[in-house]
């Protein structure tokens, strides 16, 4: 929910400030990094959270080339905000009217024969052609044609009029990981297939596998020529594994473009033994001094940092008590002089002296950054700045 208006207009205070000139920043490094290739950025699911639309916006007047998205309604939602950027539908077309793909010119991926028949006849009833990526399944196991159908493809490709194989593609499993060797043995396959295609008399326009991880750790096809990339936008990257002895890449120049804040707006002294929270999860071991911020885990404060997450509050860290609830949560203030009602407090981010990221976040709940973010609501109203 894109917002304009300031915090204290806000008639909750609860709300993901998002920073527009790092996003642009972070694109430019996205960029050299890329080399001579395209870039495509991937903002399905939201945009990871910080509001595709605002996003898309940004980055195509930036200059990125394409656009990524899961399925078709994320598609039509940026072409009614006026996108006109390449978008391919990394997830495929599912059960969708293929009649979506001509109407709001979007480009499906392909892992198999079962719709060719179907895009085709829509082809011939528009009279125009279907653009599609083929995703070659190398070594990830969940969409994607197996190597060995890839002939047979082809030639059913090759029987049917209106469809045209503008790219090429796979999705690699581990990048992140410099030890292992899945993603050398992925980047062998689809050469492999890359050179049967070509064989075979197809040429596709677009080469793509690099992710972000595959990106910053320099592993791609010769001949790639477009990268696709969504996390490092947003600042972030999983924790690549190296050997040992051998650095890891440096990634400080990304910067977090989100921080997620709230206001205290209820605080209370309660005494030794005094529980606090659903359950009486938590009880108070001396006089403490309890702060309340509207934000619970339906705004993507997960229930899981109840009793061990943290906010900042006046440059110090606060330790969130008691189960986190819906709508609310109780942080321990007993050690941070003056707290008052209207104070912010950051839940993702950075004041002077501290800050919570959400990778910091995510190895805490044994999860990847990419989940905290786009779990923060949609009722978390987005804010756009420079």
């Amino acid at each position: 929910m894109p917002v304009t208006a300031p915090t204290v207009k806000l008639l909750r205070p609860t709300w993901a400030e998002i920073s527009l000139a790092k996003l642009r920043r972070n694109f430019e490094r996205v960029r050299a990094l890329a080399g001579g290739r395209k870039v495509m950025a991937v903002i399905k699911a939201d945009a990871y959270g910080h509001g595709a639309v605002a996003i898309a916006r940004e980055l195509a007047s930036a200059g990125v080339d394409a656009l990524g998205v899961a399925t078709v309604e994320e598609a039509i939602e940026l072409r009614e905000a006026g996108l006109e950027l390449p978008i391919l539908l990394l997830g495929g077309l599912y059960m969708s009217d293929p009649a979506d793909l001509l109407e709001y010119r979007l480009t499906p991926s392909v892992s198999s024969t079962v719709r060719l028949d179907t895009y085709a006849a829509c082809a011939r009833r528009y009279g125009r052609p279907v653009e599609f990526h083929l995703k070659l399944d190398t070594g990830l196991g969940r969409l994607g044609l197996p190597p060995d159908r890839l002939r047979a493809f082809v030639e059913r490709y090759r029987e049917l009029d209106g469809l045209e194989l503008k790219g090429f593609f796979t999705h690699l499993a581990s990048a992140e990981d410099r030890v292992a060797t899945q993603t050398e043995e992925q980047l062998a396959r689809f050469d492999r297939g890359l050179a049967e295609l070509r064989s075979l008399g197809v040429e596709p326009e677009w080469i793509h596998l690099s992710n972000s991880a595959a990106l910053v750790t320099e592993r791609h096809s010769p001949d790639e020529n477009m990268a696709r990339v969504g996390a490092l936008l947003y600042g972030y990257c999983v924790p690549i594994v190296s050997l040992p002895g051998q650095p890891p890449p440096d990634l400080s120049a990304f910067e977090p473009i989100l921080s997620f804040r709230s206001r205290v707006v209820f605080l209370k002294d309660v005494p030794v033994g005094t529980p606090l929270g659903y359950g009486g999860a938590f009880h108070t071991r001396r006089l403490s001094r309890i702060a309340t911020v509207p934000v619970g885990y339906a705004d993507g404060l997960s229930r899981a940092l109840s009793n061990r997450g943290h906010g900042i509050i006046r440059d110090r860290r606060a330790r969130i008590v008691g189960a986190i609830s819906m709508d609310l949560s109780l942080f321990d203030v007993s050690d941070i002089p003056g707290v008052e009602v209207g104070d912010e407090v950051i839940l993702l981010g950075q004041s002077e002296h501290h800050s919570i990221t959400a990778l910091q976040i995510a190895a805490q709940l044994d999860t990847v950054p990419y989940e905290i973010l786009c779990s923060i609501g949609r009722r978390v109203p987005r804010l756009y700045v420079e």
